[in-house]
């Protein structure tokens, strides 16, 4: 049997209207109630209808935003200079689809309807994570941050990270660097696959050697690229890579780390490339050579599809045109020099 909005209203001790207004966003629903409401609708898998609520309320021009790595993340920080600008222009609001409800019954469609979201940003996840099977056959709009997911109503908007690696391998061969290695993040994960495939791209074009000691990290963070750089510090002097690149710039500071605890100055002993250009980049000591993800265009760039996918009829004409992937830049700074004894 269906639950109704009456059966809602009947579990929470408040009235039919209570429960709408909840729904809806009305700030003279105070915040206590508004959460048990919800509550009771996630609990009980109720759905809102849709066509009914258009008569009333026509468009909720309100989007979701989805997470795994939380609000205080600095790459989603960086985004949300560009998805706030294209909020303004487009007329959205934004909220944010909270994980703490996340379980075995969970369900991101019915999250998405019961917050009368349009569409959804979807960032942080592995296509391993969550069958995202049931986002696509709701045809419900969702823009991707670094995930390719095909669906009629799904886009994707990521950095052309395969390039900027094959790049970064050719700048270290142009400072004589010969033994490069790679700190790799989170292994699986799709943006992972490109840079690795692409800084193994750079060593073939350059006649380098991919060195099976080399084959070290197995995450975008700072712990990660510790341990990464002191697993590839333990080899014998004459083995060890005279340059890495990073997988993100969280590794590259911890890189950095193990380098110091060993004694060895970056880049006279070992020059590191990191990847993003986090504001935290410019501050570390030496400053970090890195790869530029423009993550305010991405967030901007993010907005601006799912409100096509959203507002389009019929949808997109093709697959290319629901997938955007930006230039990256090489940002040169101090943690990158000659290699050691080349002229």
């Amino acid at each position: 049997m269906s639950v109704n909005i009456r059966d809602i209203a009947k579990a929470a001790g408040v009235s039919v209207s209570t429960v709408s207004k909840a729904l809806n966003g009305y700030s003279s629903v105070n915040e206590a109630t508004r959460a048990k409401v919800l509550r009771i609708v996630e609990e009980l898998r109720y759905e809102p209808n849709a066509a009914a609520r258009a008569l009333v309320g026509q468009r909720s021009m309100t989007l979701g935003v989805f997470l795994t790595t939380g609000l205080a993340h600095p790459f989603f920080g960086s985004l949300l200079g560009g998805v706030d600008r294209a909020l303004q222009e487009k007329g959205y609001d934004l909220i944010y689809l909270a994980q703490a409800q996340i379980g075995p019954e969970y369900s991101l469609v019915r999250h998405c309807r019961t917050r009368n979201v349009e569409g959804v940003l979807v960032f942080g996840f592995q296509e391993t994570d969550r069958n995202f099977s049931e986002l696509v056959e709701a045809d419900l709009p969702a823009v991707f941050i670094d995930l390719d997911i095909k669906g009629s109503r799904i886009g994707m908007v990521t950095s052309d990270n395969a390039e900027a690696t094959r790049e970064a391998v050719g700048h270290l061969h142009a400072l004589g660097h010969r033994r490069i290695a790679y700190l790799a993040g989170l292994k699986g994960s799709y943006v992972e696959k490109l840079r690795k495939r692409g800084f193994r791209q750079g060593l073939a074009d350059h006649s380098l050697a991919d060195h099976p000691d080399y084959d070290v990290g197995d995450d975008f963070t700072q712990a990660s690229g510790y341990e990464a750089m002191n697993r590839l510090l333990a080899l014998e002097e004459r083995e060890r890579p005279t340059a890495v690149v990073c997988c993100s710039d969280l590794s590259a500071l911890g890189a950095m780390d193990a380098a110091a605890e060993r004694g060895l100055a970056v880049p006279d002993d070992i020059s590191i490339v990191g990847f993003d250009d986090i504001e935290a980049a410019r501050g570390m000591r030496p400053a970090l050579t890195t790869i530029r993800q423009d993550m305010p265009r991405m967030g901007y760039e993010a907005v601006t599809l799912l409100d096509r996918l959203i507002t389009e009829e019929p949808e997109p004409a093709s697959e290319a045109e629901k997938r955007v992937v930006l230039p990256t830049e090489w940002v040169s700074r101090d943690s990158c020099g000659p290699a050691p004894g080349a002229e």
